[in-house]
């Protein structure tokens, strides 16, 4: 067999239905020499790949005996990657059709020129909220400032990056003590290295939006990266700027733990230390989107055939 040009890794924990339209929104893209690896962290049942794509040797499964978090998931999966390009989508999100190869092309050719492994490649995506079942595309910025990168992961990292496998190397895997913030962990420890993010200016994916999430998993990474990056002892210690950015960004996302939990006292509490720290008119730390219309042909709708609307089919 060839050696592939790009691996395709898509974890996965107790998502049959939305995990098959993940895999089949990557398997529609036309990228010749793609394998598609699906870690499954132990779901329950476990998953399944559709028996009418089972024949599909570009297609390989891998599952963990016990549940790990997202960080191992993705480990194991780049771990297992063939290819020097790899890409990742997360199984309750989905592709565009005809997206993957011209982003594809255009990080092949940005490679082609500076040789940058810790140069990576982000898209516009389409999130839709759970709560407000509304469309908006958001094409983020492009960023090789530190301070971007301690105020959150504004470019869906998990559904539309395109990175070298080499770059792992020289950043280290994932963080698997953490179950949450484990993307502004990486990319942070990537821009403190000098690494740079690019973005094909064009919606690549839709982002199902979860607001709801363990509290558990926040303070305990919230906890660890305190300790990761704001202690004297660290190698990566943040200061000035920096470590107010971090402080304000870890104080939002306490502030939505607690506005899930309708904590609305918790929700003015960390919500004032944040601007307090970086002051601020928005919400956000800086402008890191453009905003447009989404596609006219995608509906949000809270049942998964009807939110397909750009071809991409289903199990039902």
């Amino acid at each position: 067999m060839p050696k592939p040009r790009l691996t395709i890794v898509i974890p996965i924990r107790n998502r049959q239905e939305l995990g098959e339209r993940a895999l089949r929104s990557a398997a529609a893209q036309a990228v010749l020499r793609t394998e598609i690896i699906i870690v499954d962290d132990a779901s329950d049942p476990p998953f399944q790949i559709p028996a009418d794509i089972r024949s599909n040797e570009s297609i390989k499964l891998v599952r963990h005996p016990d549940n790990l978090g997202a960080s191992s998931a993705r480990n194991t999966g780049i771990a297992s990657a063939g290819a020097d390009w790899i890409a990742f989508l997360d199984s309750d999100d989905y592709w565009l059709p005809g997206t993957l190869a011209p982003r594809l092309e255009n990080a092949e050719a940005g490679f082609a020129i500076d040789r940058n492994p810790l140069v990576v490649h982000a898209a516009g995506f389409i999130l839709e909220s759970s709560i407000t079942r509304r469309l908006e595309t958001r094409i983020p910025r492009e960023s090789s400032d530190p301070l971007d990168f301690a105020s959150g992961c504004w470019f869906a990292p998990g559904s539309t990056l395109l990175v070298r496998k080499e770059a792992f190397d020289s950043i280290g895997p994932y963080d698997i003590e953490l179950r949450r913030l484990e993307d502004l962990d990486w990319f942070l420890r990537l821009a403190l290295r000098g690494g740079a993010l690019k973005v094909w200016k064009k919606p690549a994916a839709l982002i199902g939006f979860e607001s709801h999430f363990a509290e558990v998993h926040l303070t305990r990474a919230v906890a660890h990266l305190s300790q990761k990056y704001l202690t004297k002892q660290s190698p990566d210690r943040l200061s000035g700027k920096l470590a107010c950015r971090f402080r304000a960004y870890m104080n939002i996302e306490r502030a939505a733990c607690c506005s899930n939990q309708k904590r609305w006292f918790g929700v003015l509490f960390y919500l004032g230390r944040s601007f307090l720290q970086v002051p601020r008119t928005a919400l956000h730390l800086a402008k890191f989107w453009r905003f447009e219309a989404p596609p006219t042909e995608i509906e949000p709708a809270g049942d998964v055939a009807e939110r397909v609307k750009l071809g991409v089919p289903t199990s039902s």
